[in-house]
């Protein structure tokens, strides 16, 4: 949304929305994104605010996907969302009943699904991460076709067992780094590591997981 659609209603607004308003101006983009948007919104309202903040690091984002996609589909589907919100209001003692709960849930699916098909996809519930903290945003340019994935995996499954050892998942993130500067920061190297290595089991990285970060056809 562009801050000139806004302007019809600017003269409603309190004083603090006013001042929030004049500072998404100053963005670079001159857009106001959706979750910056609600931050205007009544306390009551602002959910998605109160989710983001209760997700710490990208990491904890991705421990929290593994656990709650309970079918390994790749998808987080509306009873698993549901069950997502809930543990994060029961975490932050938070009141709140099925109704409200639910209006959360579909909500979260009306504006992170973009492809309307009723579940949320890993880039899609990652949404809810500020932008700063989402390190999928920057494996979006590398990602690649699901011949060139499985090739991949099994070039740096070095030992053939199946699954990628940290190890092996440092390797291929080094090699990506250096064949992707513009993209991925050699800097972040532990942070990419550490939160693809959220979604395997044990310390092994099967291929169904390494593919929600770098398939493009997941």
């Amino acid at each position: 949304m562009r801050f000139h659609t806004v302007g019809s209603v600017f003269q409603e607004l309190t004083d603090q929305m006013k001042a929030f308003l004049q500072e998404c101006e100053k963005n670079a983009d001159r857009k106001i994104g959706i979750v910056e948007l609600v931050q205007i919104l009544p306390t009551e309202e602002n959910f998605l605010l109160f989710f983001r903040q209760q997700l710490k690091s990208c990491t904890e984002f991705m421990q929290a996907w593994r656990r709650y996609d309970a079918d390994h589909s790749g998808y987080i589907e509306a009873d698993e969302l549901k069950n997502f919100l809930k543990d994060l209001l029961l975490k932050a003692q938070m009141n709140y009943d099925d109704k409200k709960l639910d209006e959360y849930t579909a909500a979260t699916l009306k504006i992170f699904d973009s492809n309307g098909d009723g579940k949320l996809c890993l880039a899609e519930m990652a949404r809810l991460l500020p932008d700063e903290q989402n390190f999928l945003l920057r494996f979006q340019g590398v990602k690649m076709p699901r011949k060139e994935f499985n090739k991949v995996f099994e070039l740096y499954d070095r030992d053939e067992s199946g699954y990628m050892d940290e190890t092996e998942l440092d390797a291929l993130l080094k090699d990506l780094c250096q064949k992707n500067k513009k993209a991925l920061e050699e800097a972040d190297l532990p942070l990419y590591k550490s939160s693809i290595m959220a979604l395997s089991d044990g310390g092994k990285l099967y291929r169904t997981e390494l593919a929600l970060v770098l398939c493009a056809d997941d």
